[in-house]
């Protein structure tokens, strides 16, 4: 099963940013996964989809041919691909990408469309249910900051295993992000999760409730029973000893049960009750079920 980060840059890769801002993608991208020496650039990335994406990326925006080949495998055991342009009409490329993405702040749609690319390149998101947290990773601290800085929602950066991280952990900051990028479908899993976590979380929260009502009501209703044992029929008067035996008989009624079997009212069971309570030289808890 492909990670939900995986999912994610499939995604991306298949759609576009808003503005047609191709080449602002691109240049994320390069700048995430890109790998530039004397003749050009290479990208390197574990998504088959993102690979064909460059490939087509480098074709419609600078007439180029890329080459696409394996390029090993990751940590995972998944193949990385490889995708190489070269030649000075590359270099020149590298160049007016570098152009886009210093410029890309001041157009409209230009920073998602930059972090569109960078996420593909380097970015990472937590399945909905397991959390939120949204990330890039990079060995580059101006990329990171760059991404960061860009970035519609707050990013905090940090160093973590000789590697920058900008990151989201807030249900705000990565749904924020995710939507802005085009991700739609991920930010609606994750409000139906957090929607589904709530209900569980109520209705646990109403269980343990009435569990503990029930544990309450079961207590009262064993000091009841012992408090009343220890009162003596034949020194009460005959209503308060028909009680008696009544209530001993019905530990678990509720007064209206108490009520229909003696065929008394629910008031005078309450106060036969409370002077059975008082004659036991106790406090009695009373059911008071409708």
């Amino acid at each position: 099963m492909p990670s939900f980060a995986s999912e994610l840059r499939r995604q991306l890769a298949a759609g576009s940013p808003a503005g047609g801002l191709l080449k602002v993608e691109l240049a994320g991208l390069v700048d995430a996964a890109g790998i530039e020496d004397g003749s050009g650039v290479t990208l390197r990335t574990p998504s088959a989809a993102v690979a064909r994406s460059v490939v087509r990326l480098w074709r419609s925006e600078f007439g180029l041919e890329p080459r696409l080949s394996p390029s090993g495998q990751d940590t995972f055991g998944r193949t990385r691909y490889a995708v190489r342009v070269e030649g000075n009409r590359a270099v020149q490329a590298v160049e007016e990408l570098r152009a886009e993405r210093e410029h890309c702040s001041r157009r409209a749609g230009g920073p998602v469309a930059y972090l569109r690319g960078a996420f593909q390149g380097a970015g990472s998101a937590t399945r909905p249910g397991r959390g939120y947290h949204l990330e890039f990773v990079h060995a580059d601290e101006v990329f990171i900051r760059r991404v960061a800085a860009l970035s519609p929602a707050p990013l905090k950066v940090t160093r973590r295993r000789e590697r920058w991280v900008a990151y989201a952990k807030s249900a705000d900051g990565v749904t924020t992000l995710l939507a802005r990028m085009g991700l739609h479908e991920a930010v609606l899993e994750y409000e139906a999760r957090a929607i589904l976590g709530e209900a569980k979380a109520n209705a646990n929260r109403t269980t343990n409730f009435d569990a503990a009502n029930a544990a309450r009501t079961a207590a009262a209703a064993a000091r009841q029973q012992e408090d009343l044992a220890n009162l003596d029929p034949e020194a009460l008067p005959p209503a308060l000893r028909e009680m008696l035996v009544l209530r001993l008989d019905y530990p678990d009624a509720s007064l209206a049960e108490l009520a229909r079997i003696g065929g008394l009212t629910k008031s005078a069971v309450n106060h036969r009750l409370r002077r059975l309570s008082e004659l036991s030289g106790r406090s009695l808890a009373v059911d008071k079920r409708q």
